[in-house]
């Protein structure tokens, strides 16, 4: 049975999903709607690459994911031509809007994109119908990508990356979960790789906050205790057990955080 996820910051208190998804399921009975989340936050394709890098291969091969975010600095925002594209890769399909989220999602993965046919202006309610046609191809079994017309063409934006120092790593906050546990760019690889084993400090926003242990789990820590931890992704994760770390430590979205490993000469 042919699958589409739906990821928008359309919200669930108004009634603009229950809208598409009975529009889709009206046009496309044997067709499955997962959501993957309606509640990015508005115009953040940061916030949305995170959330769909994060599940989209969880999916059957040939899923078809809609990206109903668009970021306010797109090119549809400076009058410019707005690429409404299908994209395949690692044998899943993506659509939306060129905003540069689909390089954040797939990188530098080889891709297939095609262009759909969407006029210079096009209006919201013009680029809705024609999703509404895609999803009908798609449920039929035929291949979406005859639709739109083969293209090189791809807006790149980049996520920021740790850099290394020394014996230091500097990294930044990617995302905020609804826990507000803070996940950040820090990868277990790169951590093992410049600590090498040695004792460490990590350095929050607030300097009277630090943590020098990482956890299995949060059952390793008292209540009401900073627990730094590597997520199923393999991010360095930042939790208050049993409370909301964004908030009690002061950190929001692109803060920094710093990783200082003893020196060799220290360690020996």
């Amino acid at each position: 049975m042919p699958i589409i996820t739906l990821t928008t910051d359309w919200g669930l208190r108004d009634h603009y999903v229950a809208s598409f998804k009975g529009e889709l399921i009206s046009c496309c009975n044997d067709l499955t709607l997962v959501d993957i989340s309606h509640e990015i936050k508005h115009f953040d394709i940061l916030e949305a690459s995170f959330v769909i890098r994060n599940c989209f291969e969880k999916f059957p091969k040939n899923t078809l994911h809609y990206i109903g975010v668009t970021a306010i600095n797109s090119r549809a925002n400076k009058n410019e031509k707005q690429n409404f594209l299908i994209v395949k890769c690692h044998d899943h399909l993506f659509t939306g809007s060129d905003s540069g989220i689909f390089s954040l999602i797939l990188g530098d993965a080889p891709k297939e994109i095609f262009k759909l046919p969407v006029s210079p202006h096009a209006t919201l309610a013009e680029v809705h119908d024609l999703f509404l046609l895609v999803a009908r191809s798609f449920a039929n079994g035929e291949s979406i990508t005859e639709m739109g017309t083969p293209s090189e063409e791809l807006i790149q934006s980049y996520h920021t990356r740790p850099t290394v120092e020394q014996s230091a790593i500097r990294g930044s906050i990617i995302y905020i979960d609804s826990f507000d546990n803070i996940i950040s760019n820090v990868t277990k690889e790169l951590f093992d790789d410049v600590g090498n084993g040695r004792p460490f400090t990590i350095f929050l926003r607030k300097s009277e906050y630090d943590v020098h242990k990482i956890h299995h789990n949060y059952f390793d820590a008292e209540a009401g205790e900073i627990v730094a931890l590597f997520n199923q992704e393999g991010f360095l994760k930042l939790s208050i057990n049993q409370g909301k770390a964004s908030g009690l430590l002061g950190m929001k979205m692109m803060d920094t955080i710093r990783i200082e490993f003893d020196s060799p000469a220290k360690t020996g």
